[in-house]
């Protein structure tokens, strides 16, 4: 259950907190909301402006620590540690609060570890900013839930069973249908994985009207992964097939709460009793 205090952090193979050698002095910007970039424009000749959506900038995250060693060398020990986890980076990596079952996206910015000889003999102080291009806050478990694809002459539930690997499934769907819930008060985006055999997969979402349909055959073993947030169609997760996208397409967001999808598609000739699957997953998501 997330709670109030900071608790634990993770930032690599580092953990800041309670029981270890660096603690967790101050944190801004988790619970903050990021600037907003506006698009309000002023009325011409009259008072006030007309105003349109809001959108919000990178989140910024500012972070204190206090460093406890025992000795001289440890501390210096703990000092080159946190200066080798946090070096420039090529792309963002993920913060994780544990005990407030938050993950965000983020780049080290700015490190500040000053020497104060009055206190160097096992204290020591930092300072961390992180720069989140992507400001939303997630859930640490990856939720997911999976359906075989709808067939009218077989609508019935299919037992599907999964275990592990750090997600939350949700139940089997029930005749290609599959309810994905957002615990945030922000939308998600979801990625789907469609698993032939399969002939002209049709995703929709019931509860808004969004939908993707593609002119594709996928034989079994074969795949096509969608990113909703970047629409990416990729088959077998790494080439292009943005052009398999039917025209008309209006992409899946998951708002917060209860959604549903359905999954239809035709069977290939000589696949028979071979059942094709969509597979959603996705994160809890807030600002």
């Amino acid at each position: 259950m997330a709670q109030q205090r900071i608790g634990r952090i993770q930032w690599g193979d580092l953990e800041f907190g309670p029981g270890g050698r660096y603690h967790v002095t101050s944190i801004e910007g988790i619970d903050d909301m990021p600037d907003i970039r506006s698009e309000d424009m002023e009325r011409p000749g009259q008072h006030g402006d007309y105003t349109g959506p809001d959108y919000t900038g990178p989140r910024v995250i500012q972070i204190g620590l206090g460093l406890r060693a025992d000795s001289p060398d440890e501390l210096r020990d703990l000092t080159l540690a946190l200066r080798a986890a946090t070096q420039p980076q090529r792309q963002p990596e993920a913060l994780r609060l544990l005990d407030q079952d938050t993950l965000v996206y983020g780049k080290i910015r700015r490190r500040s570890i000053p020497y104060d000889a009055e206190y160097l003999w096992r204290t020591g102080s930092a300072a961390l900013e992180l720069y989140c291009a992507d400001p939303y806050l997630y859930g640490l478990e990856e939720r997911a839930a999976a359906t075989t694809a709808y067939s009218p002459a077989a609508g019935r539930t299919y037992p599907l069973v999964y275990s592990g690997g750090g997600r939350t499934y949700g139940s089997a769907g029930q005749s290609g249908r599959i309810a994905a819930v957002n615990a945030g008060s922000s939308p998600a985006y979801p990625v789907l994985r469609i698993d032939g055999p399969v002939a002209n997969p049709s995703v929709e979402q019931t509860t808004n009207g969004a939908g993707l349909t593609f002119d594709a055959t996928l034989g079994e073993g074969e795949y096509l992964l969608i990113d909703t947030r970047t629409r990416a169609v990729l088959y077998m997760g790494t080439s292009p097939r943005r052009n398999w996208l039917r025209s008309g397409a209006r992409w899946p967001t998951l708002a917060p709460g209860y959604n549903e999808f359905a999954y239809r598609g035709s069977a290939l000739p000589g696949s028979p009793g071979q059942q094709s699957l969509l597979t959603v997953t996705w994160r809890d998501t807030s600002l």
